[in-house]
């Protein structure tokens, strides 16, 4: 026994080191056109604890019908803008950048840091493919951020979402109510569709057009401390 009491001892500084190590992680996909540094600056409207770490990927460039087949980045094509709820889905475009996000996912795991430390969010297109993207990941996430964007591949999302991995993981969405890109329907329809497949969804809508709220960044900031289980050292 005295052995064993020894053994735990000496395993106890490890322990504390590993777990003042943790680094939770948000990883947050642009708009169409746009590149990860173009969202850099979310980091410093959060402003969350300094152990958060943040990763900014671009999209693929690829031609995207909406904008007369010119080549942009953009994690799948869109064939009209502005979007509503009966957007027809790009289901190559969509899978191909799936893949794309959930190897960014697994690198990072594969490096150390739990899946349940990761958020992945993002805005516009990037928003719809967080949705799709986060709830088919095989291991449970933090949270998951949708701003300004739209569920895709409906058919399948009740599904998709309630036996997957991460039934259980918290979704914030956040739409401008004069959105004329991506229409404040979107915003609505995916919250109602996450709801009823069981994720706890938190859902707000602020007087903005196609962009970024400061009220919805201080809600998107309450729920990124709540889900990645962190204390606010403001």
């Amino acid at each position: 026994r005295a052995q064993l009491v020894l053994s735990c001892l000496a395993r106890a500084p490890q322990l504390q080191r590993t777990k003042a190590m943790r680094s939770p992680l948000i990883i947050w996909l642009h708009g169409l056109g746009d590149t990860g540094r173009g969202w850099s600056h979310l980091k410093h409207e959060l402003r969350l604890p300094q152990a958060v770490r943040y990763a900014f990927p671009d999209a693929p460039e690829s031609p995207v019908t909406c904008n007369g087949g010119y080549v942009m980045t953009s994690w799948m094509d869109l064939e009209t803008i502005p979007i509503g709820n009966g957007l027809p889905d790009d289901a190559k475009g969509l899978a191909d950048s799936t893949q794309i996000i959930h190897a960014l996912i697994d690198a990072e795991v594969a490096k150390g840091t739990a899946s349940e430390d990761i958020v992945l969010g993002g805005f516009s297109q990037g928003g719809a493919m967080a949705l799709l993207a986060g709830y088919s990941y095989a291991k449970r996430l933090a949270g998951v951020a949708c701003l300004s964007g739209w569920p895709s591949l409906r058919a399948q999302l009740t599904e998709r979402v309630g036996g997957g991995a991460n039934a259980g993981t918290p979704l914030f969405i956040g739409h401008g109510t004069q959105d004329g890109v991506v229409l404040p329907e979107c915003g609505k329809d995916a919250a109602e569709r996450h709801t009823a497949a069981g994720v706890q969804v938190t859902f707000l809508d602020y007087p903005a057009a196609h962009g970024p709220h400061p009220a919805g960044m201080a809600a998107l900031r309450s729920w990124a401390l709540e889900a990645l289980k962190l204390e606010d050292d403001e």
